[in-house]
């Protein structure tokens, strides 16, 4: 913009219009070879970006089918235990389809003491070392079950392993 400013005050000035074309005409190729330059260099990004989005997406796939494919119940939640993904198998032990558990709380599925397990959640959420709790969980329309629940996670979100536990029932128990 500020050669377009000089060239136009150049061009009310000027005398001799043939000399002022070909500055203009010089200036204008210079200004066109520099948008040319910075569109390849666009182009190139553009590509470089797209190439590594396949990438990721293809390094994505490869961890939903270990993450899916696993035997025992895996469950990935918020601090405040909102449900961002489940297995297969744990899709299967609450009775619920996988897309359908995405959203919710896993607290809904926690049949007694629902505050200390949110606060054994935010307490997992804080610590370093995993964190091992018995929760009795009710499936969708089955009976109620106690499992031992491996928790590990930070601030950003928790992830948690489901075992079925003994039949007795002991003091930490949720």
């Amino acid at each position: 913009m500020q050669r377009y400013n000089t060239l136009q005050r150049r061009a009310e000035t000027h005398r001799e219009p043939g000399e002022l074309v070909n500055k203009t005409l010089a200036e204008l190729g210079t200004a066109l070879e520099e948008v040319r330059v910075a569109q390849e260099q666009l182009i190139e990004s553009r590509a470089r970006l797209e190439q590594v989005q396949t990438e990721l997406r293809h390094q994505y796939e490869k961890y939903w089918l270990l993450f899916d494919a696993m035997p025992e119940p895996y469950v990935v939640t918020k601090p405040d235990s909102t449900i961002l993904e489940v297995n297969k198998a744990g899709a299967q032990l609450f009775n619920v389809s996988q897309r359908f558990l995405i959203g919710k709380t896993l607290s809904v599925f926690v049949c007694e003491e629902r505050t200390q397990f949110l606060a054994a959640s935010a307490r997992a959420a804080s610590q370093d070392e995993p964190l091992e709790l018995q929760l009795k969980l009710r499936p969708r329309e089955r009976a109620p079950l106690i499992v031992t629940a491996r928790v590990r996670g930070d601030a950003s979100g928790l992830r948690w392993v489901l075992r079925p536990a003994a039949v007795h029932r002991d003091d930490t128990s949720l």
